[in-house]
């Protein structure tokens, strides 16, 4: 019988183009390692900052929110002031208790950002021209519970600045300094009063590290947002191509790539940790590298909603019925303002919450999330009388006024009106402003507007693209979705994390310099 001697396998071959990947892949991984270890660097570190600044190393005050009480009632007639004085025009006027005088704080110039003036409600005298300072600091030493720290300095900021980012929302603010421990730099709004953030020297300074080292504000000094944008999106698209062919090498072709280790080799432990490290932060490195672009990404569009603010300038003979003539339970009374709708100029009263009189939450060293809503009426300037669901109305003639400014066309149909008087969802604690109304349209992209009453500003337009990015980055940014454990859990794991990324490219390099 003849036997046949079985012949070896043909040897498998690749084509030119699979060679030349397999030949430059470990160059090419290194390269692009190489490009991104300075902003990886900077990305992790600053990201390892800021559960400190946010969490465990946020100053608390004493107080971050003012005690809903009942207004000064005034005893001389706003008109009369406005006549004592000469003036002709207002855009808004509100009660206040300036250094325990109760006094009309009313906006004269046509400027969003213009010194309110004030005037005596009792005797109708101007008060010094420094009285919104004054009333600044009176604000800031409640919220502190301060009334003998000597005051350092004070700003009036009229436009964000590496002190007071765009992060805040709120303008124009006052930045008070103050010389004591703990809290010691407090910036309040004054027209409608309110806290609106505060600080000591040791989170400032986080904060301005973050904004150079995270956010990357120093290339928008230099240059613009358009060029940081499109600089973070190219380094980040890097660092995902980086993270995918390290994936290749250590991972899914690591048999095709591997060295035997020998006794000489001087740096196979290195590569042992760099893959280990590095295969275990890769999904992380994917989530943060590819939210925080998506992030980057929306950051094109400019933000302008302090753009959008209806406030028109309003004549004094437009309140032919005063304020004082009213019909109100001064007791109940918590402020007013002036609101212009369809033409015509409405008293908008602003009446305590139900649970008035409790006293105001300490500070927990954690953002406000909620408000209690007040009610609100709106009495016509020109006979006195209510204005029927006027709130629903007022919010929905500022969300239209705003669509059609933004879009150069009438607003399209409504399809949902909502008071919100809490963050969460896709109106989160970063739009800074409650109580606000949520106006819905119907749209492509199912755009939403939030709108402020009690200042008739838009407080956040929202639309599909935008729900998507907050998803994206609450979840695979943030990791809110381990929320449930607590907040210090969510952000050592997110520290975790980035030290993770930080480690492996570290290692990398030490890799880079070893084999050289």
């Amino acid at each position: 019988m003849e036997t046949t001697t079985p012949r070896p396998a043909a040897p498998v071959r690749t084509g030119p183009v699979r060679r030349y990947v397999q030949r430059n892949m470990y160059r090419w991984h290194r390269i692009l390692g190489l490009l991104t270890l300075l902003p990886v660097i900077c990305w992790t570190l600053s990201g390892l900052l800021h559960p400190l600044m946010s969490n465990w190393l946020r100053p608390k005050i004493a107080n971050e929110l003012l005690p809903a009480q009942p207004a000064p009632r005034p005893v001389l007639p706003l008109t009369a002031v406005l006549a004592q004085h000469h003036l002709t025009h207002l855009r808004t006027v509100r009660l206040v208790r300036w250094q325990q005088q109760p006094a009309y704080q009313v906006l004269t110039a046509d400027s969003p950002t213009a010194v309110p003036r004030y005037f005596n409600a009792t005797t109708g005298a101007a008060l010094p021209a420094a009285a919104d300072q004054q009333f600044a600091e009176q604000l800031a030493r409640y919220f502190t519970q301060d009334s003998t720290a000597r005051l350092v300095s004070a700003e009036r900021i009229t436009h964000f600045t590496l002190d007071y980012p765009f992060v805040n929302r709120l303008l124009p603010v006052w930045k008070l300094t103050f010389a004591r421990a703990g809290v010691s730099t407090v910036y309040v709004e004054t027209m409608p009063a309110r806290l609106a953030t505060f600080n000591n020297p040791t989170r400032a300074a986080f904060l301005q590290f973050f904004s150079l080292l995270h956010s990357w504000s120093w290339l928008e000094l230099l240059t613009n947002n358009t060029v940081r944008v499109v600089v973070m999106l190219m380094l980040l698209g890097i660092i995902i191509a980086s993270t995918l062919s390290g994936l290749l090498i250590y991972g899914l072709l690591w048999s095709k790539f591997r060295t035997p280790r020998t006794g000489s080799n001087p740096v196979g432990w290195l590569r042992k940790y760099h893959r280990v490290v590095g295969l275990a932060v890769a999904f992380v490195t994917f989530t943060f590298a590819g939210s925080g672009a998506f992030h980057a990404f929306l950051k094109l569009r400019p933000d302008e909603r302090l753009r959008f603010q209806h406030a028109p300038m309003l004549a004094a003979a437009q309140l032919p019925i005063d304020l004082t003539q009213l019909p109100l339970n001064w007791a109940q009374v918590q402020n007013v303002a002036l609101a212009e709708l369809h033409g015509q100029v409405y008293y908008q009263v602003t009446e305590l919450p139900a649970e008035a009189g409790h006293p105001t939450p300490a500070s927990t060293g954690q953002p406000i999330e909620a408000v209690r809503p007040p009610s609100v009426t709106y009495y016509s300037a020109a006979t006195g009388e209510v204005l029927p669901n006027a709130p629903t109305q007022y919010a929905t003639a500022l969300a239209n006024a705003f669509m059609q400014q933004a879009d150069g066309q009438p607003a399209p149909p409504i399809t949902e009106t909502e008071l919100v008087d809490h963050f969460g969802g896709e109106y989160s604690f970063i739009n800074k402003r409650l109580p606000v109304v949520k106006v819905a349209y119907h749209t492509p992209h199912n755009t939403a507007l939030y709108v402020e009453p009690a200042t008739g500003r838009l407080a956040a337009r929202v639309e599909n693209a935008d729900r998507y990015e907050g998803l994206s980055f609450a979840f695979l940014h943030k990791y809110h979705a381990v929320g449930s454990l607590g907040k210090n859990v969510r952000d050592a794991i997110t520290m975790l994390a980035a030290a993770g990324v930080l480690a492996v490219s570290v290692l990398g390099v030490w890799l880079f310099v070893k084999m050289k």
